[in-house]
């Protein structure tokens, strides 16, 4: 059902209004009609119809008695000389009169004459010989003298009570049809509201009015465009402010490295004597660690500016899986050594025969990194990178001789902001924020595979990394 058509609606609240005008304007004649039925009010045509009966009564009494005139009329007496001696005639109606009353002769007939616009002259002589002339309307009037000084007209009374009670029955329908239509349009103002305080999720509402109904429909199909809309943007929003949180986390290893690589040579040439042979390979590592470091935070840095104008995303390019793997082992091992520990580093055959493959290179290299340096903060004096190929699954595990997991970073260790994991220490006071795992995982769940944490038997702890190539073969996209 769409409601009755807003046309329909006006017509029946017209069809309301003509009802109602009717009934008013109906019981109006009616208590009219009762009132004179009643004896209350003289019908309009009682004066003239009655003019010469109301003469004779008078004229048969000694001497003439005002009170005894009916309410319907108006008189005046003149003298023999004819001027006016007792009157209650409007004085535009004296000439009228003065004439009408010449013409009544002494015997006391009534000579009645019309004036036009209803108004009737009956004149006659009284026994004392004055003359009396009675003028009448076509109007209705109150029988009772006070209620005819008290009111208007009873005609003019009936307009007024009869206008009254229009503007009284139109105010009513209207009011009513305010309401009808208030209730109609509900819908669209609760639809307003929701929108305006971005409150995407409700359900709008239905009318009973066909047109508000299609308005409704347009507007639910805007409020689900919207909040698509809406909550795209939102998402991607999100997507940029964890992309920034986490390139920010990220930062911590390169810089690590630098850092101590830079103590490493302000160390050895701290010195009066020149380095010999073997440190001078060792200042040459040194060197190239901070080199491919500082080459790391640049990267890091630009992703930085980049998601911070929403422009963040993953971004793949033809690389051989076997250059990704030794470059997580050669910057594995220049953090352990940072770190003042030993790296055992492992890359499987297979990996090199593996062709070109569309991989996010700078993403993946963040997820792995963020194992090395969760592995060589936690590990007492040994990390592991193995990189080794299980059918079309690439899997990179990195090892430490730590403390090991929490059952609760187990469970709950890939989950952004997950940072209470009692079990491992804290080498060198290091504040966690939950996010290193946390993108590692999603890194590589945008790449088809997997982050899965253990518990090594002989103790301590595995993260590995894995990444679907399947369907990626065949040399690059």
């Amino acid at each position: 059902m769409r409601g009755i058509p807003f046309s329909l609606l006006v017509l029946r609240y017209f069809a309301y209004v003509i009802v109602a005008l009717a009934a008013v304007w109906t019981v109006s004649f009616l208590a009219f009609s009762a009132s004179i039925n009643s004896g209350l009010v003289y019908a309009a045509n009682y004066g003239p119809a009655h003019a010469s009966e109301v003469a004779e009564r008078l004229h048969a009494l000694p001497s003439f008695d005002a009170s005894a005139v009916p309410t319907a009329y108006r008189y005046v007496l003149f003298d023999t000389s004819g001027e006016a001696i007792d009157s209650t005639m409007p004085e535009a109606n004296l000439a009228e009169a003065r004439e009408a009353a010449a013409s009544a002769p002494a015997d006391g007939t009534v000579v009645q004459t019309g004036a036009g616009m209803g108004v009737t002259y009956a004149a006659f002589t009284l026994v004392d010989g004055t003359r009396c002339v009675l003028m009448c309307e076509y109007l209705p009037q109150f029988t009772s003298p006070e209620l005819a000084s008290a009111l208007p007209n009873p005609q003019n009374l009936l307009l007024i009570v009869g206008c009254a009670g229009s503007v009284v029955a139109i105010a009513l329908v209207a009011r009513r049809a305010s309401r009808v239509l208030t209730r109609a349009l509900e819908p669209l103002v609760d639809v307003a509201d929701h929108v305006g305080a971005q409150q995407l999720d409700f359900v709008v509402g239905t009318s009973s009015v066909r047109q508000v109904s299609d308005v409704l429909d347009a507007m639910e199909q805007m409020r689900a465009s919207l909040k698509t809309s809406l909550e795209a943007r939102w998402e991607a929003e999100e997507r940029a402010r964890q992309q920034v949180a986490s390139l920010a986390h990220d930062l911590k290893t390169p810089l690590t490295v630098v850092r101590a690589n830079a103590d490493f040579i302000a160390e050895e040439l701290d010195g009066d004597h020149a380095p010999d042979e073997a440190e001078g390979r060792d200042l040459a590592a040194a060197a190239r660690d901070i080199s491919a470091g500082s080459e790391r935070l640049d990267a890091y840095i630009r992703l930085l500016i980049d998601a911070s104008r929403g422009a963040g995303d993953a971004s793949r390019e033809p690389i051989r899986p076997a250059d990704l793997c030794e470059q997580i082992v050669r910057e594995a091992r220049a953090t352990a050594h940072a770190r003042g520990i030993e790296a055992d580093t492992d890359i499987e055959n297979a990996i090199g025969t593996l062709p070109e493959m569309p991989l996010d290179r700078v993403a993946l290299m963040r997820a792995a990194m963020n194992l090395v340096s969760n592995a060589a903060e936690h590990a007492r004096g040994r990390i592991g990178i193995a990189c080794a190929l299980s059918g079309n699954t690439l899997t990179i595990c990195v090892t430490d001789d730590g403390p090991g997991f929490s059952p609760a970073a187990l469970e709950h260790g890939c989950e952004r902001l997950f940072t209470d994991d009692s079990a491992r220490s804290n080498r060198g006071g290091e504040q966690h924020y939950g996010l290193g795992l946390y993108t590692a995982a999603e890194t590589v769940r945008a790449h088809g595979g997997d982050l899965v944490l253990a518990n090594l038997p002989d103790g301590g702890a595995s993260a590995a990394l894995s990444i679907s190539l399947a369907g990626m073969k065949g040399g690059p996209f």
